[in-house]
């Protein structure tokens, strides 16, 4: 599973660090699940979404 998560971020103006503090999901996480060293639980992937303001089924590349 491909995750577009510094994509989103760049459409944003933001880092990843930014998209830590809006989500409430830490920073290494999240750089795991940008490199694909880790697969975020369905949660995380719609909160992610939700914060970043796309869909879920984007974010992991289903559309």
């Amino acid at each position: 599973m491909y995750i577009k998560i510094r994509e989103a971020c760049k459409l944003k103006g933001w880092t990843l660090a930014d998209l830590a503090e809006v989500s409430g999901i830490s920073e290494r996480s999240i750089e795991w699940y940008a490199e694909q060293k880790r697969q975020p639980q369905l949660e995380r992937v719609e909160r992610l979404a939700e914060v970043l303001e796309v869909s879920p089924a984007w974010l992991v590349s289903w559309e």
